[in-house]
């Protein structure tokens, strides 16, 4: 069985398997929860980025920057999921747990990056 991560529908708006195909459309509250309950060992535990990255990637997810926030991707799609403040976890916390995170901006302007450690 193929997984399609994207499709399109009626009005010409794209549907991922993170999010609908609302205009605005945000990650629903039982999905939030349960990405909370299997991602907070994760967070909680990792003692640097890099160790971070790897255990979010061995379930399937990285880590980002959008509009200057940071957020939980896709590791497959790159798509983002939501913010990790969403998930409990904001960045000030992060940053002051683990260390100044490394990032390589994205040259559009608009506060975009990929983490480097």
């Amino acid at each position: 069985m193929l997984h399609q991560s994207e499709t399109t529908t009626e009005g010409g708006l794209s549907q991922t398997r993170w999010r609908g195909a609302g205009v605005g459309n945000r990650l629903d509250c039982e999905t939030g929860v349960l990405l909370r309950a299997l991602l907070q060992p994760v967070f909680q535990q990792s003692t640097t980025w890099s160790n971070l990255r790897r255990h979010l990637a061995r379930k399937g997810f990285g880590l980002g920057f959008h509009n200057g926030r940071l957020v939980l991707t896709d590791r497959d799609s790159g798509e983002r999921i939501c913010s990790c403040k969403f998930l409990g976890h904001p960045l000030r916390t992060l940053t002051s747990r683990l260390g100044r995170v490394k990032v390589l901006a994205a040259r559009d302007g608009l506060g975009g990056g990929t983490l480097l450690a």
